[in-house]
């Protein structure tokens, strides 16, 4: 009996990695109590995360100077990138009903995408979220 293992594809190595990835937006999909629009942002935003695993080599080839690979690309890697740039845009302006949310935003302003991009503002909006939760 042969008990040698054959090493995984690349293709098996990405759609793992894909599953994995998608995970955090799977404790969205049947929250115990009902998400807030910025919990069902966030969920989104993490699947679309997921999906974009598969391109994460060309993106990273395609940065340079601190933009974004996906800005330099065109195909499904921009078109994903862009949807998921769009609904941590979303979750910036949307106003925080809880902690949870406040976490969300705190992870979102931290995002590389936001970090080579609309940092500033992010760190606005999330010290804006933060006192109005605080008052």
């Amino acid at each position: 009996m042969n008990t040698t293992r054959k090493p995984l594809s690349r293709r098996a190595m990405l759609a793992g990695l894909g599953v994995a990835a998608a995970a955090p937006a799977a404790v969205y999909a049947a929250p115990s109590k009902p998400l807030t629009p910025i919990g069902k942002l966030w969920g989104e935003a993490e699947a679309l995360r997921g999906q974009i695993s598969a391109y994460r080599a060309e993106i990273e080839a395609a940065s340079v100077n601190g933009v974004p690979g996906w800005m330099r690309l065109g195909g499904e890697a921009n078109r994903l990138s862009e949807q998921r740039y769009a609904k941590m845009i979303e979750i910036l302006n949307a106003p925080a009903k809880n902690v949870d949310d406040l976490k969300i935003i705190g992870q979102v302003s931290m995002d590389t995408d936001i970090l080579n991009g609309a940092r500033s503002w992010a760190a606005e909006r999330f010290a804006s979220a933060a006192l109005t939760l605080a008052a």
